[in-house]
Order: structure tokens, then C-alpha cells, then sequence
């Protein structure tokens, strides 16, 4: 008997061990739980715009905006140069139109492939002096030729942020200048 009793002690202290890393685990999810959540959930709760049917690979596509904190005018969204390349610098502008209610806080794009995993390529855009937002990245080679790309466009404005997609092909070798 005397041999169980160092067990049932080890036991006792296991139980105590576990509980106190349950309740420590519950209070640390109960004051941390929303920022945890959101390192592994996309950070955005972004408002989806539906942009007209265009070719990012020909021309400068344009994006109805309709809010109260933005315009009733179109802004425009472009990737340069045309068509767009593979390795290579691209130029990414967003121009808003002549009057706008609000200027937004933060305009980024994420470029993903959309039938094959090739990680996310977050580019953010800055703001230039005659309003328009730019920023310049890359899209990397696919091992399988031309690949089919997203890129989505945030703009962020004082109570939502705004998201657009537009699909396209690259290298788009059936794209004429």
C-alpha cells in the first residue's frame, strides 16, 4: 500500500497541473481570443465591390465606388506594363476621380495565383501628390507556363475597407498592346 500512495500523489499533482493550465489557457482566450483569431483569419472585414468585366492584361479597369464616404464617380485600377509580365517589375496605380468625399487611410493589393498555391504578394500602395496610390512589385515564373492571377485591391476608408478582384493570365501571350 505504501507504493500506491506516491502514484495517487503523482496523480493529484498531474490533475492540478492540468487544471491550472486549462483555467490559465481560458483566461488568456478570454483577454487575447479576438487578436488571436485574427493572426489566423484574414485581418480584413472587407465590403466586396463588384467591378465590371475587364482585362487587366489591356487596359485600366475601372472600379464604381458608390458610398457615402467615397464618390459616386469611378476610380480606376491598373497594372502596368501591358501585357503583364512575369519577373518583372509591375507598377500597380489606383486613381481615384476628380473629387472624392474621403481619402482613404491605406490602399494595398495581395496578388495570389487563383488555381495554384504560389503564397500571397501583399503590395502596398502610396499615396502620390496628385492623389493617385502606386506601389510596384513582381509576380514570380510558374513552373507551368501561364498561370491564372488575382489580385485584390483594399482600399481602406475611415469606417470599412473596400475589396475588388480582378482575375487575369500571366504571361498573357493572346494580349495585344
Amino acid at each position: 500500500m505504501t507504493l500506491d500512495a506516491p502514484r495517487k500523489q503523482k496523480s493529484r499533482i498531474w490533475q492540478f497541473v492540468a487544471l491550472f493550465f486549462l483555467a490559465f489557457s481560458f483566461i488568456l482566450a478570454q483577454r487575447y481570443g479576438n487578436e488571436l483569431l485574427k493572426l489566423v483569419t484574414d485581418p480584413t472585414d472587407a465590403t466586396q465591390i463588384t467591378p465590371p468585366p475587364c482585362n487587366l492584361n489591356r487596359e485600366r479597369c475601372q472600379l464604381p465606388i458608390i458610398t457615402p464616404v467615397a464618390s459616386e464617380a469611378p476610380w480606376s485600377f491598373s497594372i502596368t506594363p501591358h501585357p503583364i509580365p512575369v519577373s518583372a517589375p509591375l507598377t500597380l496605380t489606383l486613381t481615384p476621380p476628380e473629387r472624392i468625399l474621403h481619402t482613404p487611410a491605406a490602399v494595398w493589393v495581395d496578388l495570389t495565383g487563383d488555381d495554384m498555391d504560389m503564397g500571397l504578394i501583399r503590395i502596398s500602395l502610396q499615396k502620390n501628390s496628385d492623389g493617385s496610390w502606386t506601389g510596384t512589385g513582381s509576380i514570380p515564373v510558374c513552373v507551368t507556363g501561364a498561370m491564372r492571377w488575382r489580385a485584390r485591391l483594399y482600399i481602406q476608408l475611415a469606417q470599412t475597407t473596400l475589396q475588388a478582384d480582378w482575375v487575369f493570365t500571366a504571361p498573357d501571350h493572346g494580349a495585344r498592346h
